[in-house]
């Protein structure tokens, strides 16, 4: 292969990622070129199989033919093993060395590693059975994998292995990941790549319940999930932690298993299932409110909730949001879409509060008794009127939190909207000048973004 061969590697185009693709691609009419003379019968690799159970020329499982006449027997049965589609071997995972950036390390089924790179000169595998400078199947195996990244004017042409798999068409495999990049072999292969996996088991558990937690049969949040099980969950909910409980056992085993879990269950799909249970509490919450108010809390066909329970559970939700935007780090890259998201959850559950600023004692018919304390009558005076334990200021606190000029520039109409339900003459003036300053931020990052020519809005007077 020479080197402006080599410069055009590139798994991504060119290989063949399922063994149903690498048959389709076997049983393809030949594409043979009109200069190239047919074979004699007695050359053909057809023939030569026919008469040998280990052919000078063979067709990989990758759509390959490679020429192994220059191999004694043992070496073409390994080869044969390796290249053919009948040998059982699946990639578990792959890495770069973390202390040679030049050693590449590949981690079949049955416990087996094929070192590439580094200090050797040909690969290294954990089986035993490359010694005495006969590469064994798995080194055939993985030479046969990296030629599908070849241009096509090399893979139509018939290929030469090393006996030792140091080289593939005198070019060291090395030297061809190296000029592919680890992670374009590891995606061209769809071949999961380590990548900073977490040094603690603990942190793999954790890691796995809340990649599971997307497909939990009660709705539960990952920080409920991971909770042990309780004697109230339903026979669903107790399966499926059950199931948790065996996922995690064999990736903990198994850290390709754990690495495509990771690659399928994404950090972006984990935050969009997160913030749809939230919507859904949220609006569950509400409607158990108009549930109590119409009906009571035990004659609503329904969940029913007093103003006081209602608040609570919008609190459990607002910290819910702080802490699953708080697990992520600020350099990952779907911190700034959870951050987004939750300044979104965070201002609908506002407005909701605020478009509930009425007394929900004052038209009941069945006969309910007000609480003594007038503002736990109302959900909004209850969660932004009444001192909370700690001071915290109702949704504002986590609101504040989140980087400012990244999110909330997203939702300044909304915020400003809120503005005239907040202005109210009883709400607390630390509550209004917090939101004022919010608001009045986000109008600020708004106007220099077009060069200051926008007229501000008016400030909300308190």
């Amino acid at each position: 292969m020479s080197a402006e061969a080599l410069s055009k590697l590139s798994l991504v185009d060119t290989m063949v990622t399922t063994r149903a693709g690498a048959a389709r691609a076997r049983t393809a009419p030949a594409q043979t070129p009109q200069h190239a003379s047919t074979p004699s019968p007695s050359h053909s690799p057809t023939s030569t199989a026919a008469s040998s159970p280990t052919p000078s020329l063979i067709e990989s499982a990758q759509g390959l033919t490679y020429n192994l006449s220059p191999f004694d027997d043992d070496v073409r049965r390994r080869a044969k093993r390796g290249l053919m589609d009948d040998n059982d071997i699946e990639m578990k995972y792959c890495k770069t060395s973390p202390t040679d950036p030049s050693e590449y390390l590949f981690y079949v089924d049955d416990d087996i590693t094929v070192a590439i790179g580094g200090e050797r000169s040909k690969p290294k595998c954990s089986c035993g059975l490359n010694e005495g400078g006969k590469a064994c199947k798995h080194i055939f195996w993985m030479l046969d994998h990296l030629a599908t990244g070849a241009p096509g004017d090399i893979k139509s042409q018939t290929l030469q292995l090393a006996r030792d798999g140091s080289s593939l068409q005198n070019i060291p495999p090395a030297k061809m990941i190296g000029e592919m990049g680890m992670e374009n072999v590891a995606r061209g292969l769809a071949w999961p790549l380590q990548d900073g996996l977490p040094e603690e088991e603990n942190d793999v558990v954790d890691e796995i319940a809340e990649i599971l937690s997307v497909f939990e049969p009660s709705d539960a949040l990952p920080a409920e999930f991971k909770k042990p099980e309780s004697p109230t969950l339903s026979e669903r909910a107790y399966k499926y932690h059950e199931f948790k409980e065996i996922i995690t056992q064999h990736a903990l085993r198994n850290p390709g298993l754990f690495i495509r879990l990771q690659s399928v269950i994404t950090l972006s799909f984990r935050g969009h299932v997160f913030f749809e249970k939230i919507s859904g509490r949220v609006a569950r919450a509400f409607k158990a409110l108009e549930n109590y108010i119409a009906n009571g809390p035990t004659n609503a066909p329904f969940e029913a909730h007093d103003v006081v329970s209602c608040a609570s559970k919008l609190k459990a939700l607002v910290q819910s949001i702080a802490d699953y935007y708080d697990q992520h780090d600020e350099d990952e890259p779907d911190t700034k879409n959870v951050a987004n998201r939750a300044a979104g959850a965070l201002i609908s559950i506002l407005d909701g509060v605020a478009n509930r600023n009425f007394d929900a004692y004052a038209n009941i018919t069945w006969g309910a008794i007000p609480p003594a304390d007038y503002r736990d009558a109302n959900l909004f005076t209850h969660l932004i009127c009444k001192p909370d334990v700690g001071g915290k200021l109702f949704v504002l606190d986590v609101l504040q939190s989140l980087p400012q000029d990244d999110v909330l520039r997203g939702h300044g109409e909304d915020i400003h909207n809120l503005g005239d339900k907040l202005a109210k003459p009883f709400v607390p003036a630390e509550y209004l000048n917090t939101f004022r300053s919010i608001s009045q931020g986000n109008r600020k990052r708004a106007a220099s973004e077009v060069g200051g020519g926008s007229a501000k809005r008016p400030t909300m007077e308190s």
